[in-house]
């Protein structure tokens, strides 16, 4: 017991978590690792002593729950003789508004709060629960999904005001301490199912790697990340100097000097790059405050040949950034404001990701009609957002708005678009689906619908696990002419192509009996025309 303790403790100390008289805002679920990191707190606090808050968010998607979880935490403060604030959260509403997923949106949420009650109670730690087994999880995941030493480095013991004691502590620990102390804590059930792809790696994955591999491989994984944050930290020192050396702000835009540039190594010429698009999307230059989540492998492996391309050529990247190489520059600017189309394209327009947006919104089945929208290349609808956009201009190639019910034209096809409920009587309408027909489940839609041609990064979901083809492959795959895929529409939700048109629509796009909502999206143009 007191060695468990007494480790969380070093941890507290050796990263300068809490110093004497700060406020600190413990963030307490009331499961095992919560109700531990306050236990170690309030013991902690008789040594180095600091002010002390509890706050508890209640998610709102447990029922009756999750409001007695909020009546334990209450109960156990009251008892510990500590301060609780219970906050009641929207987290349906933010995955309705963002498009989040469930995980997503609670994190989202929860962090927002906790930041909320800092400010207020002028608090500068805010301490939250995540062990050594959340780190392992963690970093499995990042591998995973591709990210890169950032990402492979895991959590962070200590980020800004965000402190974390029990990162080097295991779960098992951590149980058998509240057990020894007599201190109760409450289950989520939620974390026995596998739904969530972290419930799977905690419940599956990483118990078969301990029993078939090695029974420490959770805790060498945890280890391996530490190691990785050590390699990151040093190239971020090295980066901060070549930034030095290498990137200028200016007014409305941020430029890489490239002779410099030139001379450094190639991992640090990408972190360079990174560094760059961060200043740009951190800065309210031009347009909104952006983030860089979208940005990818894919899209610095562009920039990196764009840097050794002749003057004048450029290339779009997302959330409306584009990179021009100029006379001894790489110069990184906003085209438009977020939120509005844009192509993330090859260099010098080799993809020009023609785009023409489709703003969705929830309404009755019933709603009446309204008239198509016509738009053209280089011609915008006047009540979309942003102004009309021209040739040659630095607006997206087309923005306009589709009621759903309603229309659009693009370029000579017409564009349809209805919602309904998921009926049986639905059902037997889209089971004689035509070539230019589809319905797709609105309920997978994360995002704002784009009508465009391709883009690199593209794919679709190919079968119902869940795995992916590039649409590039698809093509190849259908033996589809290299001069005609520029020309194939797209219903595109980000990357995900939900229908390429004329073909197959994302198996993530296939209503289910797990359905609510049905999107008809039908597709008329001049050389064939599908009546329903």
């Amino acid at each position: 017991m007191d060695d468990t303790r007494r480790h969380i403790f070093r941890t507290i100390a050796n990263y300068h978590m809490i110093e004497p008289g700060m406020r600190v805002i413990a963030g307490v679920s009331g499961g095992a690792d919560s109700v531990c990191l306050l236990n170690v707190l309030e013991h902690y606090r008789r040594e180095v002593p600091f002010g002390l808050l509890v706050v508890h968010v209640e998610h709102g998607l447990r029922g009756q729950e999750s409001l007695a979880d909020a009546v334990f935490v209450e109960t156990l403060c009251k008892t510990m003789q500590i301060p609780c604030r219970v906050v009641h959260a929207d987290v349906r509403g933010r995955m309705s508004r963002e498009g989040h997923s469930c995980e997503e949106a609670g994190r989202v949420e929860r962090y927002r709060i906790f930041e909320e009650v800092c400010r207020d109670w002028g608090a500068q730690r805010i301490a939250v629960a995540h062990n050594e087994n959340d780190q392992a999880e963690t970093v499995l995941w990042n591998l995973v999904r591709g990210s890169g030493l950032l990402g492979l480095g895991g959590i962070r013991p200590v980020q800004g005001k965000i402190i974390r004691p029990l990162l080097f502590t295991r779960r098992e620990e951590i149980e058998r301490y509240l057990r020894e102390e007599g201190v109760s804590w409450r289950m989520d059930a939620t974390n026995l199912g596998t739904d969530f792809t972290r419930n799977r790696i905690r419940l599956s994955v990483l118990p078969l790697m301990e029993q078939e591999l090695n029974a420490q491989a959770g805790r060498h994984v945890a280890e391996a990340a530490g190691r990785l944050r050590e390699a990151q930290e040093y190239i971020d020192r090295m980066t901060d100097a070549a930034a030095a050396r290498c990137i200028d702000m200016r007014e409305t835009s941020v430029c890489i000097r490239l002779e410099p540039f030139k001379k450094e190594e190639s991992l640090i010429q990408k972190e360079l790059l990174k560094r760059a698009i961060e200043k740009l999307c951190t800065h309210k230059l031009q347009g909104e405050i952006c983030g860089t989540k979208d940005f990818g492998a894919v899209h610095l492996e562009m920039l990196m040949r764009l840097a050794d391309m002749d003057c004048g050529k450029s290339c779009d990247l997302p959330n409306g950034i584009r990179a021009v190489r100029e006379d001894g520059i790489l110069r990184f600017e906003r085209r438009y404001a977020v939120g509005m189309s844009g192509a993330a394209g090859e260099p010098d327009g080799l993809s020009s990701g023609e785009a023409w947006k489709l703003h969705t919104e929830t309404v009755d089945f019933a709603g009446s009609p309204r008239p198509a929208s016509s738009c053209e290349r280089g011609e915008m609808d006047a009540n979309a957002s942003g102004s009309p956009g021209r040739p040659g201009s630095e607006q997206p190639p087309c923005a306009v708005r589709l009621p759903v019910p309603g229309q659009v034209i693009c370029g000579g096809s017409r564009v349809t678009a209805e919602l309904a409920a998921n009926t049986p009587e639905l059902k037997k309408q889209f089971l004689e689906e035509k070539k230019y027909t589809k319905w797709i489940s609105y309920d997978t839609i994360k995002g704002n619908l784009l009508l465009r041609t391709r883009r690199t990064g593209d794919y679709l979901v190919v079968n119902a696990q869940g795995g992916t083809k590039k649409l590039k492959d698809y093509f190849i795959d259908r033996k589809i002419p290299r001069a005609m895929r520029d020309e194939i529409l797209l219903l595109a939700d980000g990357p995900h192509i939900l229908w390429v048109i004329g073909y197959r629509i994302s198996e993530d796009a296939k209503v289910t009996e797990n359905t609510g909502q049905v999107l008809k999206v039908m597709c008329e143009n001049a050389k064939e025309t599908v009546i329903i």
